[in-house]
């Protein structure tokens, strides 16, 4: 099989995988729907590497393997201690400071034509 099948496989079973998962949590109350938020993510984002190319075909191969890869993928990234966090951060600081730039450009400006006005 080639290796392009075997991606599409993997993509497909795992999308299963996550449309299963997303048709069982409209069946659970409004307040653990909310507390799987970040794993209905999570997984998604998971799902959406299957397309990329990155995998070797004796990996794909081996998650082809599990009943659900895509639950297996995600167990795995609780486990690691890895966390999106520091790129948050660096997000809302980068961009709260390009904020207070630009309010003291714009400070600065009109500080400038009301001194003209004088």
């Amino acid at each position: 099989m080639s290796t392009e099948n075997l991606r599409d496989i993997l993509y497909e079973k795992a999308a299963k995988e996550q449309s299963d998962y997303i048709q069982h949590l409209k069946t659970l109350p409004p307040e653990q729907i909310i507390s799987r938020a970040y794993e209905k993510v999570m997984r998604d984002d998971i799902l959406m590497t299957f397309e990329d190319d990155y995998l070797s075909d004796k990996q794909v191969a081996e998650l082809l393997k599990l009943d659900y890869p895509l639950s297996a993928c995600y167990d795995e990234w609780m486990d690691t201690d890895y966390s999106h966090m520091e790129m948050l951060r660096d997000t809302v600081y980068d961009y709260t400071q390009r904020l207070v730039n630009e309010n003291a450009h714009h400070k600065e400006k009109n500080d400038k034509n009301h001194d003209m006005e004088r």
